[in-house]
Parts: structure tokens; C-alpha cells; sequence
């Protein structure tokens, strides 16, 4: 016997016939409402962006129209969809769009309605990067210590971490030993990139690491790779054994910190000490 009950609090069908990942939905007040309260963020790969505010309903309720606060059609596929602190000037939360080949950033914006309509809600945009490489996915966070701000980490198909700090291109670096992606998260504790690589093993970048290592877009010569840059050495490594369908990092507080890895078959508490 359960002590607990699960209920259903609020539901709806998003599009037809719309294909999604996991990267495709999040959860932030986007909108930057003095209530606080978050919103549902819902990206396809048919390229519809829609933004929800959910409020509790009864059993067998259809959703109310004013819960679709915005809803809009992009020209690409959506791969992931977060919302950070990604303009500069600014510590205002905005939306950023990764596409296959693009990232987007995105002002959400209300503004008061004088008839039965409702309230008005907008979408635009701050800035883009137009990406040399075929992306997969993005984290983002106070890469190095920053305060007040997000800066943006995307890896490409062939496995290249790209830095941006936000309207600006920062540096892009190969993983090493790489074949597949795998998913990507930031610890903002230890400052470090944490992935799962095709060998099946959870790896550990230090921010500062990417940094001052050798640039991935510079080509250089056999002498100058010996004489000059540095390589990329991953700070710690855990064989789990299969493959990860996501990651995240938990912190409860400045001193502690879990990774949590969803593999096929198992799923692993890390404790990043």
C-alpha cells in the first residue's frame, strides 16, 4: 500500500503529428513576470515554438486558451530550447533556440490586453551565431566564475565544444577520443563540463582546461602542436558500462553536488567531490 497518490495536475496535447527530444521542453518564468511564476517552454522539430502557462484543472477539462500564452513557426527544426541570463546589459532571463545550424536568442515579452482577448505575447530576437558545424546540443552557466550572466556551450556532431559568451564567439575545442555525442551539463561547483562519451564513460572538463588549450580552429603544424598550446586533458573519468540518454547536476548547496546519469538500464547517483 502507498502512502502517496499521483494526480494529474494539468495536461495538454501539444500539436499533430510533431516529433520531439528530450531538449525540447523546459521550465523558467521566460517571460520575466514580477509573479515568479514559470512557464512550460515547447519547441518540434517541425520548428513550432509555443509557450504555456499552466493552471490546475479538473479531471476530463480541456486546456483554456489563454494557457497558450505563444505559439509561432520557425524557418528550422528545434534541437533544445533554455532560458538564462544570455544578453548583455541585462540580467533579464531570455530564451535561446539552438537549431541544427543557428543559435537563437529570444526576448518573451506580455503585454497587458484591453478586450476579452487576453493578454499579448511576443517573441523577439536579441541576436543569433550562425554555426560552422552541425550542433546536437547546448548547456549554458557561469562558465568561469561569472557573475550575472550565462554563457552558452554547444557540441557539434563532430564532437566540438563552442563557447559563447553571449552576443560574442568565444573558443571552440575537440573532445578528445571522440566518436558520438552524448549529452552535455555544466557544474557550476566545480566549473567543469560534464559528458558521456562513446566509450562509455562519464568525463570531466574543467572550464579553465577548454580555456588554454589549443585552439580548434587554428590548423597547425606537427613542430608547432609540440612547441606551443596545450592539450585537452579530461579532469576525471567513470566507466558506467552503457550508454547515457541524459545527464544532470543537482546542487544542494556550495559544498555538494550530484551527477545523475540515465543510462539504458540503470540509473547512477555520482557523488562530484
Amino acid at each position: 500500500m502507498s502512502l502517496f497518490k499521483a494526480r494529474d495536475w494539468w495536461s495538454t496535447v501539444v500539436g499533430n503529428k510533431e516529433e520531439f527530444d528530450q531538449g525540447c521542453l523546459c521550465v523558467a518564468n521566460v517571460d520575466n513576470s514580477t509573479s515568479g511564476q514559470d512557464k512550460i517552454i515547447v519547441g518540434s522539430y517541425m520548428g513550432f515554438l509555443r509557450v504555456y502557462n499552466p493552471h490546475p484543472a479538473k479531471p476530463g477539462d480541456s486546456i483554456q486558451a489563454e494557457e497558450l500564452l505563444l505559439e509561432t513557426q520557425l524557418r528550422e527544426p528545434i534541437l533544445q530550447v533554455e532560458v538564462g541570463k544570455f544578453v548583455s546589459g541585462t540580467e533579464l532571463l531570455h530564451l535561446a533556440v539552438l537549431h541544427c545550424k543557428k543559435l537563437c536568442v529570444y526576448a518573451v515579452s506580455g503585454t497587458l490586453g484591453n478586450t476579452e482577448h487576453g493578454n499579448q505575447y511576443q517573441l523577439k530576437l536579441m541576436y543569433e551565431h550562425n554555426l560552422q558545424r552541425t550542433a546536437c546540443n547546448m548547456t549554458y552557466g557561469p562558465f568561469g566564475g561569472i557573475k550575472g550572466r550565462d554563457l552558452i556551450c554547444i557540441q557539434s556532431m563532430d564532437g566540438m565544444l563552442m563557447l559563447f559568451e553571449q552576443e560574442s564567439y568565444s573558443f571552440g575545442r575537440f573532445l578528445p577520443g571522440f566518436l558520438l555525442p552524448g549529452p552535455l551539463t555544466y557544474s557550476s561547483r566545480t566549473d567543469s563540463f560534464i559528458t558521456v562519451s562513446s566509450c562509455r564513460q562519464v568525463e570531466s572538463y574543467k572550464y579553465q582546461v577548454l580555456a588554454f588549450a589549443t585552439d580548434a580552429e587554428k590548423q597547425e603544424t606537427e613542430q608547432q602542436k609540440l612547441g606551443s598550446g596545450k592539450r585537452l586533458v579530461v579532469d576525471w573519468i567513470l566507466n558506467i558500462g552503457e550508454q547515457a540518454l541524459d545527464i544532470c547536476v543537482v546542487s544542494f548547496n556550495q559544498t555538494v553536488s550530484s551527477v545523475f546519469v540515465l543510462g539504458e538500464r540503470n540509473f547512477f547517483c555520482l557523488k562530484d567531490n
